[in-house]
């Protein structure tokens, strides 16, 4: 043998002798602090959205010939819109109102940033025209 692999012969005990005998996982404890934080703040932004999800109500149904006025207009003046969909989400609740830029149109919709959207699933558009709601 030569002496080299006697070296890493002799450091491939060490490291395994201090693994079963010397080093201590603080496991979970060590983690704590990090999920503690990040646990409250989901739990605060689930009940943000839950709030929001309450006061929720429909806004009015528009012609489609008019909401597709009003995205054409919003991306031509380079806008943001707010819109609702037509349809209650996955909990049958009231969809919560959306706020974006009309970023491109595709055949049945357009897209409000990266969301693809089609005209059949908004009932109401407005341009917003600098405001914030």
């Amino acid at each position: 043998m030569s002496s080299e692999s006697l070296k890493e012969e002799e450091w491939l005990s060490t490291v395994k002798a201090y693994f079963e005998h010397d080093y201590r996982e603080r496991g979970k404890v060590k983690w704590n602090g990090f999920f503690l934080s990040d646990h409250t703040a989901k739990l605060k932004e689930k009940a943000r959205l839950a709030e929001r999800q309450e006061q929720a109500s429909w806004l009015p149904a528009l012609p489609l010939d008019e909401m597709m006025a009003r995205v054409k207009e919003a991306q031509e003046i380079i806008q943001p819109i707010r819109l609702q969909e037509n349809q209650l989400d996955k909990d049958g609740q009231i969809p919560l109102v959306k706020e974006g830029v009309v970023s491109d149109f595709h055949r049945e919709g357009f897209y409000l940033g990266e969301e693809k959207l089609n005209w059949e699933s908004i009932r109401f558009v407005e341009v917003l025209h600098g405001k914030r709601s």
